[in-house]
């Protein structure tokens, strides 16, 4: 495992733009109003979001391929397993609560359609909008563009409220909006940055390289920089993985976190709402996976019914009654055993920190404030 280094320098004000994933992810769930609405508050340059097809052609704005992980499907609609979004009528997915699996607080908040989408987001905060997994998707590159094409405050240069970029993973799938909409930027979202002459005659026509954090390299970085792309990686949620971005000539950056990497770009220090401790570690090696929580502060802190989440925003609380000590720890661990003064078990029989490339951490007080945020890459 190799956590990122955690400097204490703060950088000067950047001009790097903030993507917030899926909305402000990191503090509500993901691709539903209250995570749009609370980006737009933090200050984000733009909401990063996902569009679908429904079983009738609807336009839909969710990321996994199924309703299973986000939303109430598989008690909702229990006999119609793996619960695909293009398998269900808008009516259908409209039955369904897309928040509650995050928190209880956010129960009741539902699937929205693309239109319902540009209508919140208006003239006051830009777009990303990734063309999600075209091959389960036919005709879905075709179908966002019509639909811009009748909202065309979102399309017309000079009447477009906020600026509009359009990506995918998918390469065909770009051309093919590209194809009909060749004003709009368009970008590559990836693993790995393309090699070679690949880099080169993309540049003719994508505006951006969405790279994986996790496996971007510097050498990378200088490539898509020197062909004149801008470069802007996923998913970016630590203040040491924002700070290495910087340095290497990112011209933006995705986090579940944007309130918090705002704060960060304009000088305002490393995470609002520390409380005295923060994640020294993580271990994900599966079956004693488990996060080492510190006390730097010379007061202990009550952390009963604080939490952790992943970055696709699972949640692993902490018990009741542990209290951590001056420049004491806790470690908290994700699967089954004894708990002592500084050990606790959540139980949990699978895994949840990943184990292939890396994964981050943010730090909840049990009001649900953010005390640290925290990376580690394999």
């Amino acid at each position: 495992m190799a956590p990122v280094p955690r400097p204490g320098a703060t950088p000067p004000v950047s001009r790097a733009a903030t993507y917030a994933h899926r909305g402000s992810s990191g503090l509500a769930p993901e691709n539903t109003a209250a995570a749009f609405e609370l980006a737009i508050a933090e200050g984000a340059d733009y909401i990063e979001t996902d569009v679908q097809l429904s079983a009738d052609g609807e336009l839909v704005i969710i990321h996994d391929v199924t309703l299973a992980r986000t939303t109430d499907a598989r008690t909702a609609y229990a006999y119609r397993a793996p619960w695909n979004v293009h398998d269900f009528t808008l009516a259908e997915l409209k039955k369904l609560d897309a928040g509650g699996w995050y928190g209880t607080e956010f129960s009741g908040q539902r699937i929205l359609t693309f239109d319902e989408l540009l209508d919140l987001l208006g003239g006051r905060v830009g777009l990303n909008l990734e063309l999600k997994s075209p091959a389960v998707n036919p005709g879905l590159a075709q179908a966002v563009a019509a639909r811009l094409r009748r909202r065309r405050e979102w399309i017309e240069p000079g009447a477009r409220p906020q600026p509009l970029i359009v990506g995918s993973f998918d390469e065909q799938a770009l051309r093919d909006f590209h194809t009909q909409l060749p004003d709009v930027p368009v970008s590559l979202i990836t693993y790995d940055v393309p090699e070679g002459g690949k880099l080169t005659g993309l540049a003719g026509w994508i505006f951006s390289v969405n790279p994986d954090i996790r496996r971007l390299r510097p050498e990378d970085a200088v490539r898509v920089i020197e062909v004149g792309m801008a470069l802007v990686p996923w998913t970016v949620d630590s203040p040491e993985l924002w700070r290495w971005a910087l340095d290497l000539g990112a011209d933006g950056m995705i986090t579940n976190y944007p309130y918090a990497l705002r704060d960060m770009l304009h000088g305002r220090g490393r995470v609002p709402g520390a409380a005295g401790v923060v994640i020294e570690d993580i271990s994900y090696h599966s079956p004693d996976a488990h996060v080492v929580l510190r006390n730097v502060s010379d007061q202990p802190v009550d952390v009963s019914g604080w939490y952790l989440r992943n970055q696709a925003s699972d949640r692993i609380e902490v018990g009741a009654g542990y209290v951590i000590p001056p420049g004491g720890l806790l470690r908290v661990h994700t699967g089954p055993g004894t708990d002592d003064a500084t050990t606790y078990h959540n139980g949990r029989t699978t895994g949840f920190w990943n184990s292939t490339n890396g994964d981050s951490a943010g730090l909840h007080r049990a009001d649900g404030a953010i005390v640290d945020l925290y990376a580690y890459i394999i």
